[in-house]
This record gives structure tokens, C-alpha cells and sequence, in this order.
């Protein structure tokens, strides 16, 4: 699960963005996961947070497939 600080200056779906964009990064998958996440938000109505995770889930860029 990613969580972001309340304590830094980014806000908080900025650093949700930048940690599902590093989760993607390794597999050059950056524009499929945010292209995922924007079509479920659109579809659905759901949270930004929310999307982030089916996203990474979707192109198997969860935690237990990390590098």
C-alpha cells in the first residue's frame, strides 16, 4: 500500500503519482499504468488513490513483484 507523507510539501496525489510511476519505472510501463489508472477513474468515479493501486495491480507492479 502506498502511503504519503503528511509532512512533505508535494501534495499528497503528487506523491502517490511519483511511487506508482517508480513501481512502473523498471518496466518502462509508466504510460500504461497511468493510462489504466485515468480509464478506471473515468469509468467508475473512484478515488485517485484508489485507481493508483488497480493500476499497479493490473501491470503486476505490486509490492510482491518488485526487484
Amino acid at each position: 500500500m502506498m502511503e504519503a507523507n503528511p509532512n512533505h510539501p508535494r501534495p499528497t496525489q503528487v506523491q502517490l503519482c511519483e511511487q506508482a510511476l517508480a513501481k512502473a519505472r523498471p518496466w518502462g510501463l509508466e504510460a500504461e499504468l497511468m493510462w489504466s489508472a485515468m480509464n478506471l477513474a473515468n469509468a467508475q468515479g473512484l478515488t485517485f488513490e484508489y485507481v493508483l493501486e488497480q493500476a499497479i495491480e493490473e501491470w503486476d507492479l505490486g509490492e510482491e513483484n518488485e526487484l
